[in-house]
């Protein structure tokens, strides 16, 4: 009798180590991150921004710091959100590039430009986006912002005109503030908010959507291909997402098309590169 429970014993031993064995890889793989598809296909991987809200960002902002900080709060990429403007008499040509090579500096040839405001000698203002926001196309009327005026005095002189770029100086502030701001609930805001406005355009632009996520530049595949290669991606807070109102820790994070653009548990802010199911 009592060699048989030794056996029983040993028996079951050797069945909980045995499932420890199975166990373990698969509780590392769910711990290694997201796979390098699945953070490709997140929206600040692809340079996808929330026009709607850049475009009222110009409206309501008050100086070039105050335009720059909010694009880089709506913005999900890793690289920061750099402008560049161009003013000749009334034409006034705005560009937001993301900062791909992380020279703090716009370099057309490394970086991916997003989108374009241009004031034309009628003093109508046009907004485009390109790469994956190529499919945006906007005019929003004549209007004197305060923010237009508020650059002419950031202003240097240039060749045929005058020039504004974001300062280098400005960069590590720009980053910090955003880091900063990714750790609040309203970075959990903004995201569901950028989450309305991506199934909005989804249904309204359809093939020209699709269309524009599959045109990307030569910078910004450069770039995934780096990410790829060197397995960088890993360590990306591209689609960072925050377990707001979860209770369970263990549970996966992702982006959804529900209204409130978060799902899953875990206490801090962490990597999903997740697909939204509704925009593939």
């Amino acid at each position: 009798m009592m060699l048989a429970k030794k056996r029983n014993r040993k028996t079951t031993f050797a069945l909980l180590a045995g499932a420890s064995l199975i166990a373990g890889p698969a509780i590392a793989a769910c711990d290694s991150g997201p796979t390098y598809e699945d953070w490709a296909a997140t929206d600040g991987a692809a340079g996808r921004i929330n026009l709607d809200e850049v475009q009222q960002a110009f409206k309501d902002a008050e100086s070039p710091t105050d335009f720059e900080k909010r694009v880089n709060e709506i913005y999900e990429g890793d690289g920061i959100v750099l402008i560049r403007v161009e003013q000749d008499g009334d034409y006034m040509n705005l560009e937001g590039w993301e900062d791909l090579n992380k020279s703090k500096e716009i370099e057309d040839t490394s970086d991916d430009r997003l989108f374009s405001i241009v004031r034309n000698h009628n003093r109508e203002h046009e907004m485009r986006g390109y790469g994956a926001n190529g499919y945006y196309r906007n005019s929003f009327g004549a209007g004197d912002f305060l923010f237009t005026y508020m650059l002419l005095s950031a202003f240097s002189p240039g060749f045929g005109g005058y020039y504004y770029h974001t300062p280098i100086y400005r960069y590590d502030t720009i980053s910090r503030d955003r880091t900063n701001y990714r750790n609040t609930p309203g970075y959990r805001s903004q995201v569901s908010s950028n989450t309305s406005y991506f199934n909005k355009q989804k249904s309204f632009a359809g093939s020209s959507y699709d269309q524009a996520s599959r045109n990307v530049s030569a910078s910004r595949q450069t770039y995934l291909n780096n990410q790829k290669t060197s397995g960088s991606y890993k360590s990306s807070s591209t689609g960072v997402r925050s377990s707001w109102g979860s209770s369970s820790r263990g549970s996966s994070l992702g982006r959804t098309s529900s209204s409130s653009g978060f799902f899953g548990g875990g206490g801090s802010m962490r990597g999903t590169g997740f697909r939204r199911p509704s925009l593939r």
